[in-house]
């Protein structure tokens, strides 16, 4: 009888959860880890030259310090192929409230970012929720960064104009052009200045005729560039 109290007691035991199948005594379920809440803000930016340069503050949100942080910036070309990456640091510890500015460098190739993510990772807690901005570039403001690069040739020949156009790979279809000429119009009278504006394709050689006047080249200048299809957004 004292050998049947002692098992049933056992079994008692287990079923309320005082004891484990080894007979030790089972501990509280530990609490969850706890997590860090971090916030981007006044993420923007700029051009450096053929860099994209991307800046902003990262701040401690919650409760808790927190260090480690690695801050990520992934650029987009309009196709949606990831065209350039960059990464800042935040190693030291960061108080509750806390804010800390960044900036990420992109060194842009000849495919253009259109649209950014930048993220917070490897922060120390855990994030409780990722923080993420993604941010869109409209193609105007490429313009400092296209026009320098665009090259323009005019040849003045017997009663024709030859254009062409280049721009260092960079997704631009056309160059409107402004061409300054002194015309002779083989009249007896002095030749005159005339402006000229005109669409001009890169990569293709455009040939006009302006028989019977005969055409001198003073000045060319460039006044607007036309992007490629996928870049034509408001």
């Amino acid at each position: 009888m004292g050998r049947l109290a002692v098992t049933l007691l056992t079994v008692s035991l287990l079923a309320t959860g005082a004891l484990s199948p080894d007979g030790r005594g089972l501990a509280a379920a530990s609490p969850p880890a706890p997590r860090a809440t971090l916030a981007l803000g006044e993420v923007t930016h700029s051009l450096e030259d053929r860099t994209l340069v991307i800046s902003g503050w990262v701040r401690n949100a919650g409760g808790l310090p927190v260090s480690g942080l690695v801050i990520d910036a992934s650029g987009f070309a309009p196709t949606g192929d990831l065209a350039a990456f960059g990464s800042d640091g935040i190693p030291w510890i960061m108080r509750p409230d806390a804010a800390e500015h960044f900036r990420i460098f992109l060194p842009l190739g000849k495919a253009l970012v259109s649209t950014y993510t930048v993220s917070v990772t490897g922060s120390r807690p855990r994030q409780d929720r990722p923080a993420t901005v993604t941010r869109a570039i409209f193609p105007r403001f490429y313009r400092p960064l296209i026009l320098p690069r665009v090259r323009v040739n005019v040849s003045a020949e017997a009663y024709s104009l030859t254009f062409t156009a280049s721009a260092e790979g960079l997704p631009v279809t056309a160059v409107e052009v402004s061409v300054q000429l002194l015309v002779d119009e083989l009249r007896g009278a002095l030749p005159d200045f005339r402006v000229l504006t005109v669409e001009v394709p890169v990569d293709r050689p455009m040939r006009m005729r302006f028989a019977p006047l005969i055409l001198k080249v003073v000045s060319v200048s460039v006044v607007d560039v036309v992007l490629a299809p996928s870049w034509t957004v408001p």
